[in-house]
């Protein structure tokens, strides 16, 4: 998951699903079936029930506006909805809050149609004014909610109107290329409880973990009921939810969704495992395999969606601020600024043991930072480099690196070694750097692994730059290219091969942020599609990093539950919460 950044800069709500991956967040439900004759779930789910879910931290707000962590997304997720939405299973864009949609003016207009009716969670009626409040609020550059750089194009805002109670235009600076898909994850706020508290200054610090039920409202299928500190966080079913499933039956079918707050992945594992919850999400591979071999026995639903948009690789210190630092910093960053030497390594790793000895096969080998799960945008051409020695030790002989009794030299007679930082407290990414130590090794590298608390290594990476190379992993956030912005750009907040660049430090960064911006206003497809291959291209050629794997999309639920969809998006299984149901 990636850092927000601004546009040109990334855009900032689908930048904000994209973070550094070291946290995670598990889903897990528990049956209590209580049934009621009013509501039918379909002919093979019961009505009512309750999920409950887990989360690894407490939410730190339940304000959708300034939700940043993992845990304060995912509950206030299925507490609100937005105007239009990203159909998880098949990545289009489909009606919302907004019935329907009109383009005009060459794509630079937008006119949505809200939906007669609609009351939030307490009853009262959401309309074009919520609307605009709503986008006041996102665009307010006092309230720097991470929202409003999303809402920025080409420098400029995006500008709403109301057209009447239930019809609201969006005019664009210029026509945008993934416009729909800005409204997804837009929470609409409610304008009778929150505007006073934004007249009076006092908006972010509204709707706390503290803040009683009644003075919460949103639009989502469910509404906070309780909220136990050091415990759980209770939603319950919104009475007023504005939809319904194709029989016209009411929406959700559940009676209530509980947050517990639980440690780590292994303790939720041991209590799916004993029929206590219902449903995990963002499980590891090891978690998965161990609940696979259960399967039979246990009757578990086990969900391997395939990659995701996260991806795991080797990340080289080209930071301008590190030579002349020490001498063996400003050799290693000579030999990481030949993009030969890059190459040289990617050849040398071997993708397909490591996908199977790290991943247990559950995850994908990759030629760039663009994933599977990005089918549309996925350059053909682009295959993962399969391991190939000989050609590694070519491309380093011609570059002037020399082997000396199994040992690699450089031209000036200096020994290649390196260290590679992993977070040692993820298994997996400590497993890639040692199968890269023992790759590297049969160039003669001497690489060495260095195993550091979270925190130290993103400061020494973000921060202080003192490192040589390291594992992390990241998400996109988004299937489609303005997902990666914060990655490619140069003055990218993920650009992390050389953070904090005013101005592309290369040629071909220079392209990639020319080729990057172009396709943000292009509303060719084929133009667009060529535009980001061209971009994956140019990573082939440079690799300022390795990418190695993206890891499958794994989950397991009890047999009773119905109508759960693993998505690459967040938030992941619980997208599809509002027609969830109990087998009958």
């Amino acid at each position: 998951m990636y850092e927000p950044s601004g546009r040109p800069r990334p855009l900032s709500t689908q930048a904000a699903r994209l973070i550094l991956i070291f946290l995670a967040i598990a889903f897990v439900s528990t049956q209590t079936l209580s049934g009621q004759a009013l509501r039918v779930a379909g002919a093979s789910g019961l009505p009512g029930g309750k999920l409950n879910c887990s989360l690894r931290a407490e939410p730190k707000t339940l304000n959708p506006v300034f939700a940043m962590d993992v845990s304060s997304r995912a509950v206030t997720s299925v507490m609100n909805a937005d105007l239009l939405h990203i159909n998880r299973k098949t990545d289009v864009v489909e009606a919302g809050l907004a019935r329907s949609w009109e383009v005009s003016r060459g794509g630079q207009t937008y006119t949505l149609h809200l939906r007669r009716g609609v009351r939030f969670s307490d009853g009262a009626p959401f309309t074009a004014d919520d609307v605009l409040f709503s986008f006041r609020v996102y665009l307010n550059p006092d309230l720097n909610a991470p929202q409003r750089d999303l809402l920025i194009i080409d420098g400029k805002p995006l500008q709403v109107t109301k057209v009447d109670s239930l019809t609201v235009r969006f005019d664009l600076p210029r026509p945008y290329a993934a416009a729909a898909r800005l409204f997804d994850g837009l929470a609409m706020l409610p304008s009778h409880l929150l505007e006073p508290l934004e007249k009076s200054g006092k908006l972010k610090d509204a709707w706390s973990i503290a803040t009683p039920p009644a003075q919460l409202a949103g639009l989502g299928p469910f509404r906070l009921k309780s909220y136990r500190p050091g415990q759980a966080v209770i939603l319950e079913r919104n009475a007023y939810f504005w939809k319904q499933d194709p029989a016209g039956h009411a929406l959700p079918y559940l009676d209530e969704v509980d947050f517990a707050f639980l440690a780590n992945q292994d303790a939720e594992s041991v209590r799916f495992a004993a029929g206590q919850l219902d449903l995990l999400a963002r499980l590891s591979a090891d978690s998965y395999a161990v609940l696979e071999k259960q399967a039979p026995q246990q009757h578990f639903q086990m969900m391997d969606g395939g990659p995701g948009l996260e991806f795991d690789f080797l990340l080289f210190n080209l930071n301008s601020d590190v030579a002349g630092r020490l001498p063996e910093a400003a050799a290693a960053q000579k030999w990481f600024s030949q993009s030969v030497f890059r190459r040289a390594l990617s050849l040398a790793v071997n993708r397909d043991v490591l996908v199977n000895l790290v991943f247990q096969n559950h995850a994908a080998p990759l030629a760039t930072p663009v994933t599977p799960a990005s089918q549309t945008w996925l350059n053909p051409l682009a295959h993962p480099d399969k391991q190939d020695l000989p050609q590694a030790r070519a491309l380093l002989t011609s570059a002037g690196f020399q082997s000396r009794d199994g040992a690699l030299f450089d031209s000036a007679g200096n020994r290649v070694k390196f260290t590679i930082l992993a977070p040692s407290s993820n298994r997996q990414r400590s497993e890639i750097a040692s199968l890269l130590r023992r790759d590297f090794a049969e160039l003669g590298i001497d690489a060495q692994v260095v195993s550091l608390e979270f925190r130290s290594l993103l400061q020494r990476v973000t921060q202080n730059h003192d490192y040589d190379t390291a594992v992390m992993g990241l998400s996109a956030g988004d299937t489609e290219p303005n997902g990666n912005l914060s990655l490619w750009l140069s003055d990218g907040s993920l650009h992390l091969w050389n953070l904090g660049q005013k101005h592309p430090a290369t040629q071909w960064e220079s392209e990639i942020d020319d080729a990057m911006h172009r396709q943000m206003y292009m509303t060719n497809m084929a133009e667009r599609r060529k535009t980001y291959f061209r971009v994956q291209q140019i990573y082939r050629e440079q690799m300022p990093f390795l990418s190695l794997a993206s890891p499958h999309m794994l989950g397991a639920a009890q047999a009773g539950l119905l109508g759960v969809l693993s998505s690459a998006l967040d938030p992941a299984m619980l997208d599809n919460v509002a027609v969830f149901s109990w087998k009958r």
